[in-house]
């Protein structure tokens, strides 16, 4: 039985579809989280049905993505109940202040279409781990400032990691997600825009190609056991539900 947490993200129920907006680059687009997202709702059987799109460039900051307007276009041009903003990947880290810039100003737009700002909290390079506190910490204080929803996405990999050091959540460039990394955070965004546990809800693909450069990815995902899908399931949930960061 599916539990259900009255969280801020959480909207009641209607007939109508949740619509989300992805804006970030490769580690919105690798592996088509939109879509992980989507398959797990369906899974779910949600009333609201969950339509995603994604401005996307590879590489991208918050500020390039500013300043070449398809995003703003789109955020103006939906009914957004979600518009999710994903900075570039180190960013947080090296420079929070031209991060927090861009996104209260995407922040207002978002505001001005009555939809909420959620905060999509990546992980640290997998040759430096020492850096994830700080992406914790940049994502947290803009969150705080402008009351936004956070996507823990890179706490419940440091937790699955400390608990099974052998997953594969990274691609081999030990940046981008592999397929796994990628489930882990649509189960993340799923708990989050729907206050509902991912926790027994199917992972397997529905047999269309995964938008991504890897090769085998839907192959990488398959090879999940189901002792492996419910420690990231449980884990997702436990820290969004609980609000662990």
């Amino acid at each position: 039985m599916k539990t259900k947490v009255e969280t801020k993200a959480y909207k009641e129920t209607s007939n109508q579809p949740l619509k989300v907006l992805f804006i970030g680059n490769s580690y919105t687009y690798f592996n088509n989280l939109p879509k992980l997202t989507r398959q797990l709702a369906l899974s779910a059987k949600e009333t609201r049905k969950l339509e995603t799109e994604m401005v996307t460039v590879g590489g991208a900051t918050l500020e390039n993505l500013w300043k070449q307007g398809k995003a703003l276009s789109r955020i103006r041009d939906g009914r957004w109940d979600y518009v999710v903003l994903q900075e570039q990947s180190t960013l947080p880290i090296k420079n929070p202040k031209l991060m927090y810039e861009y996104a209260r100003l995407f922040n207002a737009e978002i505001k001005q279409v009555n939809a909420q700002t959620v905060f999509y909290l990546t992980w640290a390079r997998q040759n430096r781990p020492e850096t994830q506190q700080a992406l914790i910490d940049s994502y947290m204080t803009i969150a705080k400032e402008l009351n936004a929803i956070v996507a823990p996405v890179g706490i419940v990999w440091q937790q699955i990691q400390q608990q099974n050091s052998n997953f594969s959540l990274y691609n081999q460039d030990q940046s981008h997600p592999s397929s796994i990394g990628s489930y882990v955070a649509a189960c993340v965004f799923y708990a989050t825009f729907y206050g509902n546990s991912p926790e027994g809800l199917s992972y397997k693909n529905d047999g269309n190609q995964l938008n991504t450069p890897q090769e085998n990815s839907s192959m990488e995902l398959e090879s999940l056991n189901a002792a492996d899908v419910e420690m990231i399931q449980r884990l997702a949930w436990n820290i969004v539900s609980k609000k662990l960061f």
